[in-house]
């Protein structure tokens, strides 16, 4: 069963895993932002969950003492609200469910992945205007929630598993954007979400950038990155990238795919002192974490990824909440959406 913050504090294990963290800030990286909206205040980091359905509910019935963050994560595609307003289930039996999120879970807000590729002529009818209609509707939902929601417009643009060409991604979306803005639904925070990783075709980073007045924050994925002490070169071409746009970073998807174990604090040691660290120095603004068993999502190409979910390990999930109980997290509270400037 989950301890208390007083319990967690008593325990000299959990004193040392979480004093293991680097919380100093890199001078460089607290800058003025502009053209955003939903950011947290000086000191402070939006706490983030994700990413199915069933992981969700696994975790809040195994951590039902500990605070909620302060948003959940979930995923649509675009040919359709599937996910949105009803459930969606994939081959592998997860399901996503937006509207689920926002009826369980209130003063918290949204953290919304809209898949979109350059298979299957994707890119292309979401420029050409052949989703409008889906558009529109998801805008009408989204106004009706009430809620800051963070869109991760064709989320790992530059991976080469999205194929996407970087002059169509722009078109597209930009063509997203203005429509939701003519539909009127000011919650939404765009967000242009990088891979961090080698980019499709070897393009530069900028070619797929949409201009400062599409995007409110960056977006970048830490999995496999955070083995290192040291942050990919490709990493660091995103976070310099916001910095020179005057953009928040928000690391949209993160998880130690290599697994935490059951009898050991190896993930720890390994993955999450160095992610932990690194949000600290690049003065992070928001986090998902995904509390996920990859091998039963059976995501093609991730067949080496392992169970990553927090309750495999008392220790680990003790020092994890020790840390995130820590004011800098914003997480679930009726003050959440002042703090993020939202205005109901």
């Amino acid at each position: 069963m989950p301890l208390s913050t007083e319990q967690l504090e008593a325990d000299p294990l959990i004193e040392e895993m979480v004093a293991m963290i680097e919380t100093d800030v890199d001078p460089a990286f607290v800058y003025r932002y502009e053209k955003t909206k939903f950011v947290p205040p000086d000191g402070k980091t939006l706490l983030i969950m994700g990413q199915t359905v069933e992981a969700i509910t696994e975790y809040t019935g195994s951590f039902s003492q500990q605070p909620m963050p302060g948003g959940w994560a979930a995923y649509w595609g675009i040919p359709s609200m599937k996910g949105v307003n009803e459930a969606a289930t994939n081959e592998t039996g997860s399901s996503q469910n937006h509207q689920m999120l926002v009826d369980r879970f209130p003063d918290s807000v949204l953290q919304s992945a809209l898949w979109m590729v350059g298979r299957w002529d994707v890119l292309k009818k979401t420029g050409r205007g052949e989703y409008d209609s889906v558009l529109k509707e998801f805008s009408a939902w989204a106004k009706n929630t009430d809620r800051p929601i963070y869109l991760r417009i064709g989320y790992e643009f530059d991976g080469a598993h999205n194929q996407l060409e970087p002059k169509g991604y722009v078109k597209a979306y930009r063509r997203i954007v203005d429509m939701m803005r003519a539909e009127g639904a000011d919650n939404i925070a765009f967000v242009w979400h990088s891979y961090a990783s080698p980019t499709y075709k070897d393009y530069p980073l900028s070619d797929w950038y949409p201009g400062d007045d599409y995007v409110d924050w960056v977006g970048i994925s830490l999995f496999g990155h955070m083995y290192a002490t040291e942050l990919n070169a490709e990493g660091d071409v995103v976070f310099n990238f916001a910095r020179a746009h005057n953009k928040p970073v928000m690391v949209a998807e993160s998880s130690p795919i290599h697994g935490i174990e059951q009898d050991n604090i190896d993930a720890w040691n390994t993955w999450f002192v160095n992610f932990l660290s690194l949000t600290y120095s690049k003065n992070v603004k928001a986090i998902s974490f995904i509390n996920e068993d990859w091998g039963r999502l059976s995501i093609a190409g991730l067949s080496e990824w392992k169970d990553a979910r927090l309750q495999n390990n008392e220790q680990i999930h003790r020092a994890w909440f020790k840390e995130t109980a820590k004011d800098r997290y914003l997480k679930q509270s009726p003050e959440l959406f002042d703090q993020l400037g939202y205005v109901k």
